[in-house]
């Protein structure tokens, strides 16, 4: 498809939106913005299933030689079906915006659950050869994918890997109107230099590169290093990526089938030599005979364990589970422990009444004096003291229980934000390592062109937060998508802080009502509300502010 794919200001169109232009689906929830659009998850009403649905911004759309384009590949991709190909199930235009319905994936992409990792060749073999097995379908129906990468590579909750986002496909020998040059690092020469050479191998030479990078973590480098040398794997695999990124097309694979087939030998020829180790014979001698007894048959162990991606994914959810638990946990102890602060408050304040009440019982017991006769008006009339006047104030405790229930939310607060200035730790140091990452694979002209744009990218992220405002003119697509994500990841902790702090302030809040309204049974005790008005009133601001104040002697 020929157009200009840098539009980073495409702001995707509201759920609200969407449904409207699209009434036979339910807009469930916004996916992912990218480069070439924006994701939603959906459902069809009429045949109720999950799909997914891919918005295009409207330059593309008013794009008359691009929309033509598009409309042939959708109908081209319609025609793949299998099982490690995203299906293509309908396209069209609304409102400008060109529209694309795929289905659903529930899984990460081989991007996120792989990056930085080193994948057991033989689960790392497995997946390349389903990625090769769903290129040959595409390349019978003449179709190319052109951008093949770990990103493009979607896993479902079986670790089975499906190609999806043939936005740079078109048939096998369109090169008049190329100007997509694919992703740096992963992109074959002639792509570049040559694009009348394009064809399968193309595919192939991407699909090299993900063997490489799945065995050992990184992208493979000049002068290429084996990858047996840097992990322990089968040098077989070295053959297989040279073969796949030669730099003469020629050279290469011919087709995705082949290069599954020479894959698929390394791992069977493992298999048999594991299934060889596992057989396990007993030999015992017999008892006073110099003869062995009869060897029982081989027995074969079995093993149950699934592959390593696999298991890596399910203990990804379980430590997902885990971690909500443990957020639900802390926060029905917040509530706990101001609830505790409240009672124990309440009976403080219920003790001090009782003994107020019983002093006074004592006060009123006392016998009263004898009546003193009327004297004389015309002599002067002393001054008479009422001996049993009012008791004497009973002196109040000291009032700590307030500076016990401001601590005990203080503890609080202070924890909830160490725990999230970790995950903003967490997701800046993504975002430098998907920096680095990118730059890592850029060749020289590209470096040159996108470096100054990275090393500012790099030097905004100041005391673990990304700026929001920053925007820049000629950001590249991959740029933009890992600014974009981290932002969105970076205002989910946010909000997610402010609503744990709200929710304990709101708690604090509720029992130093509590408080006022115990304390104002108790005559001797305005100076108590006082304290506990200035209280209320400081900690009526929401958000940050509450939080400085809670924390400011910290």
């Amino acid at each position: 498809m020929s157009t200009d794919p840098t539009d980073s200001d495409f702001t995707p169109p509201e759920l609200e939106e969407i449904a409207k232009l699209l009434p036979n689906y339910e807009i469930i929830s916004f996916i992912a913005k990218g480069g070439m659009g924006a994701v939603y998850l959906a459902r069809q009403k009429s045949l109720d299933r999950e799909v997914a649905i891919k918005i295009l911004p409207p330059h593309f759309g008013e794009d008359e030689e691009f929309r033509k384009s598009f409309e042939t590949e959708a109908k081209s991709m319609a025609k793949l079906n299998h099982p490690n190909l995203v299906g293509i199930y309908d396209f069209g235009q609304v409102d400008g915006m060109l529209y694309i319905i795929m289905e659903m994936v529930h899984g990460n992409s081989l991007y996120f659950s792989a990056y930085g990792k080193t994948i057991d060749p033989e689960e790392a073999g497995r997946i390349v050869c389903e990625i090769c097995r769903g290129l040959a379908n595409a390349h019978e129906q003449d179709i190319l994918h052109r951008d093949i990468k770990p990103a493009n590579i979607l896993l479902d909750l079986n670790a089975s890997p499906k190609i999806s986002d043939f936005g740079l496909a078109r048939p096998v020998g369109d090169h008049e109107s190329d100007t997509a040059f694919g992703t740096p690092g992963y992109t074959a020469p002639e792509v570049v230099h040559d694009p009348a050479a394009v064809d399968e191998s193309t595919d192939l030479y991407s699909v090299g590169a993900i063997l490489y990078e799945l065995l050992t973590s990184k992208l493979p480098g000049k002068p290429y290093m084996p990858a047996a040398n840097l992990v322990k794997c089968d040098p077989r695999f070295d053959e297989i990526i040279r073969k796949a990124m030669n730099s003469n097309p020629a050279l290469r694979y011919r087709s995705a089938t082949a290069m599954a087939k020479a894959i698929e030998e390394i791992i069977n020829d493992k298999n048999k030599s594991s299934a060889a180790n596992r057989l396990i014979t007993a030999a015992s001698p017999g008892i006073g005979t110099s003869h062995r007894r009869p060897t029982p048959p081989p027995v074969v162990q079995t093993s149950s364990s699934r592959p390593l991606l696999r298991n890596l994914i399910i203990i990804i959810v379980l430590l997902g589970a885990v971690y909500a638990t443990w957020e639900n946990y802390k926060a029905s102890k917040t509530e706990r422990e101001i609830e505790n602060a409240g009672i124990i408050e309440q009976n403080k304040q219920k003790k001090l009444a009782a003994d107020r009440e019983n002093a006074l019982r004592r006060a009123n017991s006392t016998p009263k004096p004898p009546a003193i006769k009327p004297i004389p008006q015309q002599q002067p009339i002393p001054e008479i003291i009422n001996e049993v006047a009012e008791p004497a104030p009973v002196e109040p405790e000291k009032f700590n229980e307030l500076d016990d229930i401001h601590q005990t939310c203080a503890d609080l607060i202070d924890g909830v934000k160490k725990s999230h200035e970790k995950r903003f730790t967490k997701n800046i140091e993504g975002y430098k390592s998907e920096l680095h990452f990118l730059r890592r694979g850029l060749p020289a002209a590209a470096e040159r062109k996108h470096g100054p744009m990275i090393d500012q990218m790099l030097k905004i992220a100041i005391n673990n937060r990304i700026p929001d405002d920053f925007r820049k003119q000629g950001m590249s697509p991959q740029l933009s998508a890992i600014l974009n994500t981290r932002l969105e990841q970076q205002k989910e902790i946010e909000t997610d802080f402010l609503n744990k702090t709200e929710k304990t302030r709101n708690y604090y809040q509720k029992h130093l009502l509590t408080m006022k309204e115990k304390l104002k049974e108790d005559v001797f005790a305005d100076n108590k509300i006082l304290l506990v008005d200035q209280e209320i009133d400081a900690a009526s601001k929401p958000g940050q502010a509450f939080v400085d104040y809670i924390l400011k002697d910290r």
